[in-house]
């Protein structure tokens, strides 16, 4: 069994995660793989060469965010491509951010190394015009929703759809009784969770707006509970600061690990969450919640310019329709959470049919096995022979010539006036 020299690039936490799971599934497959590359502690601990920690220091947000780390992101950059030229690895593995990670797949190509990106750069959302370098510099995507499968197949790019990684991530293994006696929360009483996103600036920016929106909505439901789902990326120290300056009338508990943050989330009463991969978290759990987003006025302008479809929310999107609020820029306000909280909380009925609607976006999604279905179609491409362990079922992911899965999903619905708050440009 020949080794294999894989390199990574993963720019936030969500792809650190994945990319982790992606190598293990590899390594199970094909346990000769020397893996190298860009990413944060979980390819580390996957088992990773870090050349550099970009989810500490890179995961950045918006054309300002680009502009203050210009300088660290070309050295960076440079210093990548340099690497690739030495070292010539069998292919070159990116991880969704799109920003770097298409630049990257211009170069890569050029020195004749094979390029697969794994969960496709939303163009089906906004910059629609990149998929014509996509095509022209990827040699297998790997998508995670069923719709982006025509997209690809309409530009001849060899694609894979392969479910969403989130199934593979999500374990709950505890009762409510459970989850609330372990933090001490009191199962008579409704319990709120706070999830203000895995970049410090989401932190430093939403988390006080959350504080005080649970302030409000404390004041006419006193019996509630709150608690911060803390993400790995995020120290301790900066959420414990935040929560102190608000001087609040009642105790939130900060929740951080894997197993805790996905067992509370599920058995919470509501959640605030930020735009991104953390409100699939929530479709996939069951659990209601409302969206929320703002960002600098720049940013704003050219996003607005640049949307395509309707809605920001992930759940909304793969629903097709708004079955979450979203509140975004001026909408994002204490006021408007406790008011939009106590619409669901206070009526049975809209809480249900919110609780029914995310059941069906979980449907449309499938179900564990995303990492393995990526691995299978990575060692394919490059022609690696694998033996399937015994407990794995040996199913090929989804080729781009089933045409009939990507249109049994329709495309996202064009712009209403929504902007994609959560992505680099």
């Amino acid at each position: 069994m020949r080794e294999l020299h894989l390199f990574f690039i993963a720019g936030e936490n969500s792809g650190d995660i994945h990319g982790s799971n992606l190598l293990r599934a590899l390594r199970v497959l094909h346990p000769q793989i020397r893996a190298v590359g860009l990413g944060g502690p979980k390819l580390e601990e996957a088992g990773m060469k870090l050349r550099t920690n970009m989810v500490k220091n890179l995961a950045i947000i918006g054309i300002v965010g680009v502009l203050r780390n210009f300088l660290t992101i070309r050295r960076i950059f440079l210093d990548t491509e340099e690497y690739l030229r030495a070292h010539r690895p069998d292919a070159i593995i990116l991880i969704d951010y799109a920003g770097f990670n298409i630049r990257m797949a211009e170069r890569a190509k050029r020195l004749g190394i094979p390029v697969v990106w794994y969960i496709s750069p939303q163009i089906w959302a906004w910059h629609k015009e990149r998929i014509h370098t996509l095509a022209r510099v990827v040699d297998l995507m790997i998508v995670i929703f069923p719709f982006e499968v025509s997209l690809y197949r309409a530009k001849d790019v060899d694609v894979a759809h392969v479910g969403h990684p989130l199934f593979d991530l999500i374990n709950i293994d505890q009762t409510k009784e459970e989850v609330y006696a372990e933090f001490g929360f009191d199962t008579k009483r409704p319990l709120i969770t706070l999830v203000p996103g895995s970049r410090k600036k989401e932190v430093d920016d939403f988390l006080s707006i959350m504080l005080q929106g649970a302030r409000r909505y404390w004041e006419n439901h006193p019996t509630t509970q709150f608690a911060v789902i803390k993400a790995s990326s995020i120290d301790d120290a900066l959420i414990y600061r935040i929560i102190d300056k608000e001087k609040l009338p009642f105790d939130v508990k900060v929740i951080g690990r894997d197993r805790q943050r996905f067992n509370l989330r599920q058995v919470a009463d509501f959640s605030w969450v930020k735009s991104g991969t953390s409100t699939l978290e929530a479709a996939l759990l069951g659990a209601p919640h409302l969206i929320v987003y703002k960002v600098n006025f720049l940013t704003w302008v050219i996003g607005k310019q640049l949307f395509t479809i309707s809605y920001i929310g992930l759940p909304n999107i793969v629903a097709g329709s708004m079955i979450v609020p979203e509140l975004l820029q001026d909408e994002f306000t204490p006021l408007n959470l406790a008011d939009q909280t106590a619409f669901y909380m206070d009526k049975k009925e809209e809480y249900q049919r919110m609780v029914n609607d995310l059941r069906k976006v979980k449907e449309k999604l499938g179900g564990p096995g995303a990492s393995m279905r990526a691995a299978r179609a990575i060692l394919k491409m490059l022609g690696v022979k694998y033996e399937e362990p015994p407990e794995v079922p040996a199913e090929e992911p989804a080729r781009s010539s089933r045409a009939e899965e990507g249109d049994a999903f329709p495309l996202p619905a064009s712009s209403g006036g929504k902007y994609p708050w959560n992505n680099t440009p």
